[in-house]
Formats: C-alpha cells, structure tokens, sequence
C-alpha cells in the first residue's frame, strides 16, 4: 500500500506551493512530557522495525537520539511513502500522528501543514462527500420560501427581517458549505418545527436564556435545549406553546422584511 505525503498551503504571494528544487520537512518536536517525538510506536512496533531496519535493540526507543535528528522531506509536489518496504512504514507511523500533519483529508484543520493520504481510500471519501452535497441541494430545492427561513433561524440568523431573495442566498451558502449540518439540522430533524419555534421566541425575548436554562416569563421550561424542545412538545403544556405562538406572531406583524440587504448583518445572532 502507497501513501501520499502532501502539502496543504500555498504561499500567498506566489500562489505555488513551493518552488522548484525546494521541499517542505516533517521533523522532530519537543512534546508537553519534554521528550521528543518519535512517532508513538508501540512496543511491537518498534522491535519489527528494529530488527527489520537493522538498528540494534533499543535504537528505537523514545527516548533515543535517534529522533532529534528524523526526519522526512517533502517535495513540492508531494512524497510517496511504500508501506511494504521497513523504511516507508516508519516513515508512516512517524506522520500518523505527527502534529503537522493530517492523517488524511477529513481531519485536516487550520494547525495542519500537510495530509497523508491513500489515494484510493481519500477518493472514496471525496465521493462520498460530493454524494452527501449532491442529495442536500436536492432537498434544497424542495424547500419553500417560508421553510428557508425556519430553516436559517434554526442556523441562527435572524431570517424574518430578511428579504426573500437573501434567504435563499444566504441559505444555499450554508448547505454549500457543510452540507452534513444541513442534514443535521433540518433535512433529519424531527424537531425542526419546535427548534424553529424556540429560536423564534429567544430571538424575541419571548423566552430567555441564561446559560443553559430556558425561562418563559417565570416558568423555567427546560435546563437544556432538549428539555425545552420536550416542554413544547407536551401535549399538557400546549397553552403555553400557544401563547409562545401568539407572541412571535405578534412581534413579527410589526417586522417587516429588509429588502436593502446591504443592511443585513453578516453574522449569526
């Protein structure tokens, strides 16, 4: 099995990853313990290797000065690592874990420097994803007007003051951009309409919030959002989530939708 050591960032200035004849370097690093790291080998691990690689008992020990010098150089185009020879197996476990490097591209995050792939696998999860962005613009286009802005309360932004053509902009941003919290959030949640509910009211002081605990007037309704989605789902509290009701819509009777979207606030409320 062959696995690609790759680059993640490009320079800003020259937009090209690196120049030619020059590499990047996955090296050594002091941990929180003090020690350098050295790959998180196990017991098993490195007395194969040893005997494989020829070093003598303990060479690969953690605590060895073999690590202060370890290291693996990357091309600008990437390094391909052969885990059927002893070398390129201890080149992977090395990065594996590794602190600048994600082990392939689902985990990567702003602190990784570059990504270990297999090829086949990492394709596998691209298609994977690319299907979950194709069935969320399906159920996009299914949505209303009026399920759009359930929809962005229930993301956090204050969509009854929006106009029609920004909902739908600012929503298909959002599923465009993580298509598996729109899942999460509206497409596979049973709860939508009492979520969509409950943002409504706070976002009107209808019922408040301190901390995790949800009041209604004096009435504590919850000590979490589950707990207060659970109170308005009740059937013996059903006066209450009409009341709720009555007043969102009189508030919103008064409000109406921004069609300058420049005066829209970018971020959630």
């Amino acid at each position: 099995m062959t696995f690609q050591l790759k680059h993640l960032k490009v320079n800003p200035w020259n937009g090209i990853v690196k120049y030619k004849n020059c590499y990047g370097h996955v090296g050594p690093y002091f941990l929180r313990s003090g020690m350098i790291y050295s790959g998180g080998l196990t017991e098993e691990e490195r007395k194969r290797l040893e005997k494989e690689l020829g070093y003598p008992a303990g060479h690969l020990d953690a605590n060895s000065k073999f690590w202060e010098t370890y290291g693996i150089k990357i091309m600008g185009s990437g390094s391909s690592i052969d885990m059927n020879t002893p070398e390129g197996e201890l080149k992977y476990l090395y990065c594996k874990n590794h602190k600048r490097v994600a082990n392939g591209h689902p985990n990567v995050t702003p602190n990784h420097d570059f990504v270990l792939i297999n090829e086949d696998s990492d394709a596998n999860e691209v298609n994977r994803l690319n299907k979950i962005r194709r069935d969320a613009m399906k159920e996009f286009d299914k949505m209303s007007l009026d399920d759009m802005r359930k929809a962005l309360r229930i993301y956090g932004f204050r969509s009854d003051t929006m106009s029609s053509s920004l909902v739908e902009n600012r929503l298909f941003a959002e599923v465009e951009k993580d298509p598996r919290k729109f899942f999460n959030l509206w497409i596979n949640n049973n709860n939508k309409f009492d979520d969509f509910l409950l943002e409504s009211a706070i976002s009107k002081n209808i019922v408040r919030k301190n901390r995790n605990t949800y009041y209604y007037g004096t009435d504590v309704i919850g000590v979490s959002r589950e707990d207060a989605i659970a109170f308005l789902q009740d059937k013996s509290n059903n006066d209450i989530k009409i009341a709720i009701e009555a007043e969102i819509k009189s508030k919103t009777v008064n409000e109406e939708p921004i069609e300058n979207e420049s005066k829209i606030i970018e971020s959630p409320i």
